[in-house]
């Protein structure tokens, strides 16, 4: 596959991810968290909570070098020295620019965050309760893996729009790590079948 993203070294990211089709879920999985993960730096920015902010910037730094982005890696880092610094003045001055270099990958991103719309199987209440049971499980074992497994399972079932929004909500849980969230969702969903 040719992968061409302005900033994005393609070869070192696959070697950071461990091949190509686990880079390829992580572009979409940074698709996915990319909003949420600004709004949150903004909000740490707004509040001068300098500590908060910190982790954030760090949590992207590690996020840019993971999918290649070295450069954009550097910013973060660059951002996270300062807030250990407790630098704010510096901070102000930079974080828009590197925010807005972040943002910029999000067209390049897309493609990749997409659900496969191939057929999807008619909705089956026992099936869709018994990954929903197999998540939470997941969850519950720390096992990233086999929880964003359980999530491309549900996508794969025919869905009302109700469940599809759940589903979508879930799937944002999921891949931020929210296992708290995701597990008193999935049970709710299996509450309503």
């Amino acid at each position: 596959m040719n992968i061409n993203i302005p900033g994005i070294d393609v070869d070192k990211a696959i070697k950071n991810s461990g091949s190509e089709s686990l880079f390829i879920e992580l572009l979409g999985d940074v698709y996915k968290l990319m909003d949420s993960k600004v709004n949150s730096v903004e909000c740490c920015l707004s509040r001068k909570n300098i500590q908060n902010y910190t982790i954030e910037v760090h949590s992207l730094k590690t996020t840019c070098r993971t999918i290649g982005a070295m450069d954009l890696g550097e910013d973060f880092f660059t951002l996270e020295k300062l807030g250990k610094e407790n630098n704010l003045e510096e901070i102000e001055k930079l974080t828009p620019a590197v925010l807005n270099s972040f943002m910029a990958l999000k067209p390049y991103l897309e493609p990749f965050a997409t659900k496969d719309e191939g057929a999807k199987a008619s909705f089956d209440k026992g099936a869709i309760s018994h990954i929903l049971n197999k998540l939470i499980g997941a969850i519950d074992d720390f096992d990233l893996g086999a929880a964003e497994d359980a999530v491309r399972q549900l996508f794969s079932y025919d869905c009302n729009d109700e469940f599809s929004g759940d589903l979508n909500a879930l799937d944002k849980l999921v891949t931020n790590l929210d296992y708290e969230e995701a597990k008193s969702l999935a049970q709710q969903m299996i509450d309503t079948l």
